[in-house]
């Protein structure tokens, strides 16, 4: 590539939409990353990806305000290709928490240094497992080659950031329904455990329900567990595949 103005400029705004795929992105965007790994990842991949950014510049780059916009406008477009991979991390990881939530687990919050809040343990084990399947299914492979695809398709300053408003909204709605796809098996057997409980609460009133309840419900709640987790599995893949499969529709969004 020769250093000529042009090819600067193509480069400083590949770089731009790769560093929003580099903060939003799972795996990529992760607060355990050091930043100066993320930038250097960041550098190497814009200079094999400029290649895939051939059409024309816009007009107004040579300004420097044109420039600041067009910079801006590929980093929101970065953002957005992390983010429509990163909601269904977000689905699994609110099913983690509703999970705990029901088996009592709300109390036994520990402060993760990766999300710098506090969360219940078993929703930490649940979206790690799917971090690690994410990995084992190529699924960063699957975010470069979006990216890649993504020059070919949207235009290097050019994106219509307006277009991906629709697509957002509908990937909203599919994050509560997949998580609640997921936590279902245990909200419901949870819901029959505290049944139960109430009505041994009618036949023997004596009994301390307080302390029965907890440990009860957290034993139902690990063995339901086991079979969620062998469940789990072999659903990954179907998971990593709708993860990456809006990629294509925001980028016909995305097309001027």
């Amino acid at each position: 590539m020769a250093l000529d103005p042009d090819s600067l400029l193509r480069l400083a705004l590949v770089f731009g939409r790769v560093s929003g795929v580099m903060v939003a992105a799972p795996v990529f965007g992760q607060k355990g990353v050091p930043v100066m790994l993320k930038v250097l990842l960041g550098v190497l991949l814009s200079v094999i990806l400029v290649g895939f950014a051939q059409d024309p510049l816009p007009a107004h780059i040579g300004h420097p305000v044109g420039f600041v916009l067009a910079v801006s406008v590929e980093v929101l477009t970065g953002l957005l290709i992390g983010y429509a991979v990163r909601f269904v991390f977000w689905a699994v990881e609110f099913a983690g928490e509703m999970i705990g939530f029901q088996m009592s687990l709300s109390m036994a919050q520990v402060y993760d240094p990766m999300t710098q809040a506090a969360s219940n343990p078993l929703g930490r084990m649940i979206n790690w497992a799917f971090l690690l399947l994410f990995i084992l299914l190529d699924g960063p492979q699957a975010i470069v080659g979006g990216l890649a695809r993504s020059f070919v398709a949207v235009p290097l300053g050019g994106a219509d950031l307006s277009g991906s408003g629709p697509l957002l909204l509908s990937w909203t709605g599919g994050f509560f329904d997949t998580a609640i796809r997921l936590a279902m098996p245990f909200l419901v057997a949870l819901f029959l455990v505290d049944v139960g409980l109430g009505v041994f609460a009618r036949v023997v009133p004596q009994a301390d329900l307080f302390s029965i309840s907890l440990p009860l419900k957290l034993l139902a709640g690990m063995a339901i567990s086991i079979a969620f987790v062998a469940a789990f599995f072999p659903l990954a893949p179907s998971l990593v595949d709708q993860a990456t499969a809006g990629l294509d529709a925001l980028f016909a969004a995305l097309r001027p």
